[in-house]
């Protein structure tokens, strides 16, 4: 289930250890960071001893020696405060222009395959990443969902948050943006991939025999959110798995675990258990939300009067929550409880959630021959002759015309 990728199987072959005085090893191509860091850390250290020095050995060699008279200094001199004054200013110069460019250069990312964008999403307390092919690594719960990465390329992160203010912050990269509610922003980086680094086995299933596994080596790296989020802010940490290229390709491949064979109701059923049980039941029993026995194909009575429970009807509900809310079989509205983060389910993932509805109505008319490859990432049923062949149904889509 690409919800929580739970066959990637992962085991740490070493433990990440830094690799120069303050920070982790720089695992991508940008080194302006720590180049900066260092000269402005270096000077720093150099006048904090050149000034804790001269106050030690001034108020040892002219401390006052006797009561006898009083001391008297130098009120002024010119050239030494032209001096502290023209050095420092220089020196603030310098940093001023290397971490502008520095900066400029973080702001405006080069071209970008638009196959190595990827679309992050923050959300109390999780990290949901959305790839280019419309699929989703999707967080719940305690599991957190990890970023991956082909190595040797820019990628670039467009991030938006769901409710708070979050913050993406990978130390490996030296790449720190703020996630804020409302807007997209933006950060990108060039991983490396080094075979001698930090590495861990993952097993993914094999796209050409979902009941074979391959495995991959990339590293790893820690992903975390620095802005304080709430209760669980301090457990929003993730990973990023960097790849080469042809492991990524590989990965890419197989990252939804879900098979163009995967029948649709299942899928439906496993994405019902790990994203929407705690407010829908099946039984016909008291939720959150309605019930989802018997509802596909019902009337529903809602706060803008009432609806036929069809596909239309239920991707609304799910893409704009708040606009037609349901009401309990009392006449009272169950209210608009559903998180706006369900709106980011792919198309396809929808159109299952639809199919195991259906298959749980005595109205609904599923349709079990269904499987993920009949359709395209819009959801929409493909043509028969463009229906994965072999994957299901022989027909491809056209019997659930």
């Amino acid at each position: 289930m690409n919800t929580l990728l739970p066959n990637l199987l992962a085991t740490t072959t070493r433990t990440v250890k830094p690799e120069t005085l303050l920070f982790p090893e720089n695992a991508a191509t940008d080194t302006s960071v720590d180049s900066l860091f260092y000269f402005i850390f270096w000077v720093s250290a150099f006048f904090l001893v050149l000034n804790a020095g001269l106050m030690i050995y001034f108020a040892m060699r002219y401390r006052q020696r006797s009561k006898e008279g009083a001391a008297h200094g130098h009120t002024h001199n010119t050239a030494m405060e032209v001096t502290w004054s023209v050095i420092p200013a220089f020196i603030l110069a310098i940093i001023f222009i290397w971490g502008f460019r520095g900066f400029l250069r973080m702001a405006n990312p080069p071209n970008i395959d638009p196959q190595h964008e990827i679309a992050v999403t923050g959300s109390q307390w999780k990290w949901d990443f959305t790839y280019p092919n419309g699929e989703q690594v999707m967080g719940s719960g305690t599991d957190m969902a990890a970023l991956h990465v082909p190595a040797g390329v820019p990628v670039r992160l467009s991030m938006r948050s769901t409710d708070v203010l979050h913050s993406v912050f990978i130390p490996a990269f030296r790449v720190k943006q703020d996630v804020v509610p409302g807007r997209v922003t933006q950060l990108w980086f060039e991983p490396i991939y080094d075979p001698d680094g930090d590495t861990v086995e993952l097993s993914v299933p094999n796209p050409e025999n979902e009941n074979e596994v391959i495995k991959l080596y990339p590293n790893v790296y820690d992903f975390y959110c620095t802005e304080y989020c709430g209760t669980d802010h301090s457990r929003m940490v993730t990973k990023v798995y960097v790849y080469p290229p042809d492991q990524y390709a590989q990965w890419y491949e197989a990252m939804t675990i879900i098979g163009p064979g995967k029948n649709m109701i299942e899928l439906g059923s496993e994405l019902y258990a790990q994203q929407c049980t705690s407010c829908h039941t099946v039984d016909g029993g008291a939720g959150t939300g309605p019930t989802w026995l018997n509802f596909y194909g019902s009337t529903s009575s809602t706060n803008a009067g009432d609806k036929l429970v069809n596909d239309d009807y239920i991707i609304e509900s799910i893409r704009n929550p708040g606009l037609v809310i349901a009401n309990k079989p009392d006449g009272s509205s169950f209210g608009n409880n559903m998180s706006a983060s369900f709106g980011g389910l792919t198309d396809r993932q929808v159109r299952a959630l639809i199919e195991y509805m259906k298959s749980i109505s005595e109205h609904g008319n599923a349709d079990e021959t269904l499987v993920y490859g009949d359709f395209n990432p819009n959801g929409t049923l493909k043509a028969e002759e463009d229906a994965d062949a072999g994957d299901g149904d022989p027909e491809g889509g056209a019997d659930a015309e």
